[in-house]
């Protein structure tokens, strides 16, 4: 049994994920069988391609159960960038529902600000603004630097979930934690140090549940 299943959504970039977990427990998988995640001690749902594209492939692997029964059953679940998004009811990018695990939906990025223009997507390294220090940023210093690329994000209805923001045309939400869920708009694989403190402390979260 894996202690960590890498959620494979065929449209991810899950093998950077798995090479940087392998540095802290490498008994992890990359696999959609039901059977293997449910019996694992924590989830990760990568990021990358479209919030369509990734229900779409959830749908067609059953796997949306799992991953609903995965977070009832209180086991560590980190989700990143595009695995964020489809947590919430909505999202502007595509038209199916979310999981909606999360209340609240996902917005394009404003291009303009008092006249100043703004690329999107918003790519490249950016600040975190920490607004609660919990387990998973244990290490990381408030306005570390992650990296981004992104077109849209997320707008949770419940403020008090908000970890962290991070702030381009507008200040957003780009971490938050209910429960046993973690989820990051960044992609801690691409953030260097800071970004492998991340799925270190998620492995330490892990083994400690």
């Amino acid at each position: 049994m894996s202690d960590i299943s890498i959620l494979d959504t065929k449209s991810a970039n899950f093998h950077s994920v798995k090479k940087a977990v392998d540095k802290f427990n490498p008994n992890n998988e990359i696999t959609s069988n039901e059977k293997i995640i449910s019996k694992s001690k924590g989830l990760i749902i990568p990021g990358v391609s479209t919030t369509d594209t990734v229900l779409n492939n959830i749908k067609e692997l059953n796997l949306e159960r799992t991953i609903l029964d995965f977070y009832t059953s209180g086991k560590p679940i980190l989700c990143i960038c595009v695995g964020m998004q489809i947590l919430f009811e909505r999202s502007a990018e595509g038209i199916m529902p979310g999981l909606g695990i999360l209340k609240g939906s996902v917005k394009n990025i404003p291009q303009k600000k008092e006249q100043q223009n703004f690329k999107v997507p918003h790519m490249g390294w950016n600040q975190l603004e920490i607004i609660e220090k919990t387990d998973i940023f244990d290490g990381i210093a408030n306005n570390s630097n992650f990296y981004f690329v992104h077109s849209y994000y997320c707008d949770p209805k419940e403020s008090k979930i908000v970890t962290g923001n991070t702030t381009y045309s507008i200040e957003m939400c780009v971490s938050l934690k209910k429960n046993n869920l973690y989820a990051v708009q960044f992609h801690p694989e691409k953030s260097s140090q800071d970004g492998l403190k991340i799925y270190e402390n998620f492995i330490n979260i892990v083994d400690r549940n």
